[in-house]
């Protein structure tokens, strides 16, 4: 598997389940390119490294295969699933439409306790980029836009932009864009916060697929990414 696990690395820490802290270690492994695309994860591997029984291995397969992490293929095992560019040129257009969508909803439904929360996600983004903490900044973004991906009160589509945004290619090209590009992110997500305290549906929807169409050419351009 070409993936060694520290001693340290993966120490379990209850009450939280087994399942999650396994999950949560294997997603940043992912994230972090230390588990590349392609690469098989063996079970009886993961169960001698971590020190575990095969159930709560099992269980974190198949949770990280629904957030679109890995893949199974019938006889021929588990793999870290593989960044494509057709994924990226097809995900980020859906995603900047629904998105934008979810933003003009949200206006009216905003209310001032979610405005307060996007700014401190957004404050904590930004310590967090200036520590080069970009496990916990990538967390705050996330937190960020599901405020008010949640205030849009459409079901359907919080549902589709949770998955989308969720998902290992979206995750991974985040980690590594942000590292390069915080600062900008940053102003325009002030942006953003800013016309939804003006209540500017019409221009917040602009600027919501703006902001994601923007990134796709620089996604494109990263090492390693398949056809």
């Amino acid at each position: 598997m070409n993936f060694e696990i520290a001693a340290d690395e993966f120490s379990p820490q209850y009450p939280v389940p087994l399942v999650e802290q396994i999950t949560e270690f294997l997603t940043r492994a992912i994230i972090e390119g230390r588990l590349e695309g392609g690469k098989r994860l063996v079970e009886n591997e993961l169960q001698r490294n971590f020190g575990v029984s095969r159930t709560p291995i099992r269980e974190s397969f198949r949770i990280l295969e629904k957030n679109g992490f890995i893949i199974t293929t019938p006889r021929k095992g588990t793999f870290v699933r593989r960044m494509t560019r057709k994924y990226i040129e097809e995900n980020f257009p859906i995603r900047a439409a629904l998105e934008g969508l979810a933003a003009r909803l949200a206006v009216e439904h905003l209310e001032n306790q979610e405005i307060e929360q996007m700014k401190t996600a957004l404050s904590r983004m930004a310590e967090a980029a200036a520590k080069n903490d970009f496990r916990s900044y990538l967390k705050h973004h996330f937190d960020y836009h599901m405020v008010y991906i949640h205030a849009s009160k459409n079901d359907s589509l919080i549902g589709i932009l949770e998955n989308m945004m969720r998902h290992a290619v979206w995750f991974r090209f985040a980690y590594l864009w942000h590292q390069e590009n915080f600062k900008n992110a940053i102003r325009v997500h002030q942006k953003i916060l800013n016309l939804f305290i003006k209540k500017d549906a019409n221009e917040l929807e602009t600027l919501v697929k703006s902001h994601i169409l923007n990134n796709l050419d620089r996604y494109l351009q990263f090492p390693g990414l398949e056809k």
